[in-house]
């Protein structure tokens, strides 16, 4: 049996934007903040903006991994195949406003559901209640783990700011 290697494809992915349905300026590169104790921050994770006081630096924005349900989402890391993760320091690119992204589903959705992110569970999206809501799904998911896209609706302004 020969092997073609056009034979393959690779699927959707979390943390993928579906570049038909995205436009250009909602992918901003951001710098991961050197102070940040939650770790590397990977695919489908959602940031806020971050700020360093003295240690803060000019140029690209300044995010941060999200803590609480309730902190104001800026945006979501996007897949990045040369590196999953990004250290503190590094810039590395998130998807804002507008933008359509891959997200695994926690439960049963319905298309048009308004969906946030699950913290427990990175590049994971549940329906919104009282949390921050991070988009609108745009495909149904039947089953938990099924792969969606979702198209954020985000702005970075808490809930219940004037």
């Amino acid at each position: 049996m020969s092997v073609n290697l056009n034979q393959f494809s690779i699927g959707p992915a979390i943390g993928d934007v579906d570049l038909a349905h995205s436009s250009g300026e909602s992918i901003v590169s951001v710098r991961f903040g050197y102070e940040d104790t939650a770790g590397d921050i990977e695919a489908g994770e959602g940031v806020k903006l971050s700020d360093l006081g003295a240690n803060d630096t000019p140029g690209a924005p300044i995010v941060a991994i999200r803590g609480t349900e309730l902190e104001p989402i800026y945006g979501v890391k996007i897949r990045n195949t040369k590196k999953a993760k990004a250290e503190g320091g590094d810039v590395c690119e998130v998807a804002t406003f507008g933008a359509v992204v891959r997200f695994k589903a926690a439960g049963a959705l319905s298309r048009g559901a308004a969906v946030t992110l699950t913290l427990a569970t990175i590049g994971e999206v549940k329906a919104v209640s009282t949390k921050t809501p991070l988009g609108v799904a745009l495909d149904k998911a039947t089953n938990a783990g099924d792969i969606i896209r979702v198209r954020l609706t985000c702005d970075g302004i808490a809930v219940g700011s004037a």
